[in-house]
């Protein structure tokens, strides 16, 4: 079976170098998700509503595939300093509801405003898709 690309129109659009996400066999494999409105392209100037919206923009690319956050295996964070972590694990936590996948977290430089980006491997659930 080939690697699918899943697309969902509630998540920002990929450049034309890449997808959105990809789904092979029954694994989800994400481009890296950032707090941009998919409609506006805006970054929100308050960090914690930054991840929240890459948060949300993540949540829209597992349901497209009828996964969501208790299906994620593995999570690859990023952020531009420490100094947000503090917010970054809360809202991680809230998102997650108890549910505590693999992770790795790395403090990078992002291009333009941004602050944080995150991509995930999540298992489909068993479905008819």
């Amino acid at each position: 079976m080939s690697p699918t690309p899943i697309f969902s129109p509630h998540a920002p659009a990929p450049a034309p170098a890449y997808s959105q996400a990809m789904l092979s066999g029954n694994f989800i494999f994400t481009t890296g998700q950032v707090g941009m409105d998919p409609k506006t392209s805006e970054i929100p100037s308050d960090f914690r509503m930054e991840v929240r919206l890459a948060l949300s923009n993540l949540k829209a690319l597992l349901a497209a595939e009828g996964a969501g956050p208790s299906d994620v295996i593995r999570t690859m964070c990023l952020l531009t300093t420490m100094d947000n972590s503090e917010v970054f694990n809360e809202e991680y936590m809230a998102f997650f509801e108890g549910h505590r996948p693999a992770r790795s977290s790395f403090v990078v430089g992002l291009g333009g405003d941004l602050r944080f980006e995150m991509e995930v491997i999540a298992e489909r659930p068993n479905s008819s898709k």
